[in-house]
């Protein structure tokens, strides 16, 4: 899947590079304007894609990635490697010009992490992307994938983007045991070659929306294959909202009782909080009306990712009686969905 003869390079070409401390500028020869509108939309958000660059300390771990420019003060949001080090880590911009790049906290549950450059030192135009309101996607539709492939691009060369088509959704936490992945949730499955460097990169639709962020590539120890995948961008909104608007994510309130679901989840005191499987369902419940059964295992209500009873229990506090909301559960390898409409728990 990650083999480099599904290699495209965009306007790499061979270039000569001045090196120095700063890692230089690279001369490349005149590009030809883009033709069709594939490489018209490409070319619109390739400044976008910046080159990161740090160091770490390990001969195993890669020392460069890919890093999406996200808000004119400079704000660059990329995956939270080990390479990413206070003082050490800088990010190139499309004009190859160097930056020293601050690290801001990251998101331990999606394993992203936003930096920052001083804009005051760009003498290029910043141009950032945002996710939109539709970051839909679909089985079989066509994307490319763009980052610094192989670290192939050193300066002003473009990044390298690799086309394919979304294979599929999985959760990280259902159907795969898989190593190198912070985030537990929804990916976007895809043939997109992601090879080293592309990590942190951007994952887009041929007509430019932007859908997912690439993580590094996941192993599956049951089917001993390799996956390319990348975050939903829409799963990255209330972090990048709270880092860098200061906006906490509003959640639904309960005017009054919590939602009740009628799902008893098997939970045992006294120990950390296991999965949040269905040990027996209240009769006439809004759970059994949906069909929940016993050994189910509820894994999300709507955007809320649900990894334990604990969990569980917590994001039905943000309900009240009457709201609706999309559950999703797994039954053995079935991944099932539905829209429930919560109750008020019975005296």
């Amino acid at each position: 899947m990650h083999a480099l003869s599904c290699l495209l390079v965009l306007g790499v070409g061979v270039g000569l590079a001045a090196q120095s401390q700063d890692f230089g500028r690279a001369y490349s020869f005149a590009e030809r304007q883009p033709a069709s509108a594939v490489e018209k939309v490409i070319d619109r958000v390739l400044p976008s894609i910046v080159k990161v660059h740090g160091a770490s300390g390990l001969a195993t771990i890669n020392s460069y990635a890919t890093g999406i420019l996200v808000t004119e003060e400079g704000h660059i949001l990329t995956l939270d490697q080990v390479l990413l080090q206070p003082d050490r880590t800088r990010v190139v911009l499309y004009d190859g010009s160097v930056h020293q790049a601050k690290l801001l906290p990251s998101d331990d549950k999606l394993g992203v992490r936003l930096l920052k450059i001083d804009p005051a030192g760009v003498n290029c135009e910043l141009r950032p992307l945002w996710p939109g309101e539709d970051a839909s996607f679909r089985t079989g539709q066509f994307v490319v994938s763009l980052g610094n492939c192989f670290r192939l691009a050193e300066f002003s060369e473009k990044v390298s983007a690799t086309f394919g088509v979304v294979v599929g959704r999985a959760n990280t936490a259902l159907r795969y045991r898989m190593a190198d992945s912070k985030y537990d949730g929804d990916i976007i499955l895809t043939d997109a070659c992601n090879n080293p460097g592309h990590y942190g990169g951007g994952l887009f639709t041929l007509d430019g929306r932007w859908i997912g962020l690439n993580l590094r590539l996941l192993d599956s120890k049951e089917t001993n294959t390799m996956l390319s995948a990348a975050v939903p961008v829409r799963d990255l909104l209330p972090y990048l909202d709270e880092q860098i608007h200061g906006k906490v994510r509003e959640a639904p309130v309960a005017p009054h009782a919590p939602a009740w679901l009628g799902a008893v989840l098997f939970d045992q005191a006294g120990r950390r909080s296991p999965p949040a499987y269905v040990e027996r369902v209240v009769k006439d419940s809004p759970a059994a009306k949906l069909g929940l059964r016993p050994d189910d295992l509820i894994v999300r209500i709507d955007d809320w990712s649900v990894r334990s009873c604990k969990e569980c229990g917590e994001v039905l506090t943000k309900y009240a009686p009457g709201q609706t909301a999309k559950l999703t559960w797994k039954r053995g390898s079935t991944i099932l969905t539905a829209d429930v409409t919560f109750a008020e728990e019975p005296k």
